[in-house]
């Protein structure tokens, strides 16, 4: 399964100053890269609308998604980091400043994404892209993550 991710999917320290904002953001650059129809974005925004900060999965760090049928077209994800942190309502993890929007094209693949991004967690992302702010070097943790 090939998992899309490429310079065109970061975008790095965007003045961003809402969760829906953020969300609709990390989500333009799937829908760009034809990973996802701009249905899905508007699903991710319900999704979070719907269930809250159910989506901020650890310190800093919000993973929008949909379910794979609600217009996902392939596998991939995308990343934008926020020049201000944001609040997205989570007790334990707000602000956050790093938003990795994730699409999967079946059931299968959205699963393998997940556990894309938990990697990334352990790997500690979010103060990695803290501490370094170009693209070069995010798409080079990443990947060297994805090995």
């Amino acid at each position: 399964m090939e998992i899309i991710f490429d310079p065109t999917l970061i975008a790095l320290k965007q003045n961003i100053s809402t969760a829906e904002d953020a969300i609709r953001s990390a989500g333009s650059l799937l829908v760009k890269k034809n990973i996802c129809r701009a249905e899905y974005v508007e699903e991710m925004i319900e999704v979070y609308q719907n269930f809250g900060p159910a989506i901020v999965i650890d310190y800093g760090l919000a993973m929008p998604h949909a379910r794979p049928e609600k217009g996902a077209l392939r596998t991939g994800f995308s990343l934008i980091t926020t020049q201000q942190p944001i609040s997205f309502g989570h007790d334990e993890f707000d602000p956050v400043s790093v938003i990795i929007a994730i699409a999967g094209a079946d059931a299968d693949s959205h699963i393998k994404m997940i556990q894309v991004i938990a990697s990334l967690i352990e790997s500690d992302i979010v103060n990695f892209l803290q501490q370094n702010n170009d693209v070069n070097s995010a798409l080079h943790f990443i990947r060297k993550q994805m090995e």
